[in-house]
């Protein structure tokens, strides 16, 4: 009896350190989620399980839940699940990395196209804590790419609370910007008139060391870009 007794402790001592690694995994949990479409902006919620490296769960729509299933490999998250879209099955595959209450990253449409998308974690919040606040002033440079090509322009930002100004310099000659930065979201915007004439608007996100998001030139198309602080 005593022997019995002994093994059903060590194996519940087991089950609960794999409750408690499960319930410590930084993946785990609900999330609200915003992805991009060719359609326009979708938002919902996700229940994540984490089993080691092993993620399942369920994406929760108002037309109702899918399941789901993936990967979590250090801040490393990978999953997909499939919609009916036309009568025919869609897979949707989302990669992403995971940064304390928020993940970012590209979704694949079933290969046929692609975007960003972002998470949160539900009741939580990705604004930067007021200890680590954000601050982009200084020399920046940047790669764009676009469906026409890429290119290499610099910045310069001076930045006073939220407000944003500084100067770009590039293909498109050189303009002095205006714009925000709002936690970690930043958004600026500078005219140009040389080979195209209108405004060209960034909008991305910042840890005041990189950048990265989306840039419409001047309505004539837009692309992605990212950026480092020099």
């Amino acid at each position: 009896m005593k022997k019995l007794f002994s093994v059903l402790s060590v194996l519940a001592c087991f089950g609960l350190f794999a409750t408690a690694a499960w319930a410590q995994s930084p993946a785990a949990g609900e999330w609200d989620i915003t992805m991009n479409t060719p359609g326009g902006a979708r938002t919902f919620k996700a229940l994540f399980k984490v089993d080691g490296e092993t993620l399942t769960g369920e994406v929760r729509r108002e037309s109702g839940t899918l399941p789901l299933k993936g990967t979590v490999k250090g801040n490393d998250v990978l999953f997909s699940y499939v919609v009916n879209y036309n009568g025919n099955d869609l897979a949707i595959t989302m990669t992403g990395k995971l940064s304390g209450n928020a993940i970012s990253g590209i979704v694949s449409f079933g290969g046929a196209a692609e975007d960003e998308w972002s998470a949160k974690r539900a009741g939580g919040s990705t604004a930067a804590p007021a200890s680590a606040k954000v601050d982009v002033s200084g020399n920046w440079s940047v790669e764009v790419q676009t469906e026409a090509g890429s290119g290499s322009p610099s910045f310069t930002f001076k930045q006073d609370g939220e407000k944003l100004t500084g100067k770009y310099k590039g293909q498109l000659g050189e303009a002095d910007l205006t714009g925000s930065v709002k936690g970690d979201k930043i958004e600026f915007s500078f005219k140009v008139s040389a080979q195209v004439e209108g405004t060209v608007v960034y909008t991305g996100t910042t840890d005041g060391k990189t950048m990265k998001g989306k840039v419409a030139l001047a309505g004539l198309g837009e692309g992605t870009f990212t950026g480092k602080k020099q």
